[in-house]
């Protein structure tokens, strides 16, 4: 178990590349990563949106979007953040997504001032499960 939690540790060294690598394979792609300055720069928040996510959402769902936070579980602490639309299908479709110490207000405002710059978008309806 030992070995695992180490070889988990060292994968954070290494999420720069794992930016620069969706970036490189998925142009016009939204990828970004914070580190957490009063930790002397350990990982604290990445967000996804792959530009055939957000192209597919625009061109193809309803204008409804479900956000919501599920815990990580595990050796690695934190949480993911979603913002899943619906398909012509009723199926789940997913638009952006980011992993982040802990749902909070500040997490979610992170969150949402990137999925908020997707493009243009005529009109859609956010529904939340927010903590209050």
């Amino acid at each position: 178990m030992e070995k695992l939690i180490d070889s988990t540790n060292g994968e954070y060294s290494r999420v720069f590349d794992y930016h620069l690598e969706l970036i490189r394979s998925n142009p016009g792609s939204t990828v970004a990563v914070t580190l957490d300055p009063n930790e002397h720069n350990v990982f604290e928040r990445m967000y996804v949106c792959l530009d055939g996510c957000k192209k597919g959402f625009i061109a193809g769902c309803r204008r409804v979007v479900g956000l919501d936070g599920c815990f990580l579980k595990g050796g690695v602490h934190g949480q993911i953040l979603c913002a899943i639309g619906r398909d012509a299908n009723n199926q789940m479709y997913p638009i952006a997504w980011a992993t982040v110490e802990v749902e909070s207000y500040d997490s979610w405002y992170w969150f949402l001032s990137f999925f908020i710059k997707l493009g243009h978008i005529p009109f859609f309806i956010m529904i939340n499960t927010f903590p209050s």
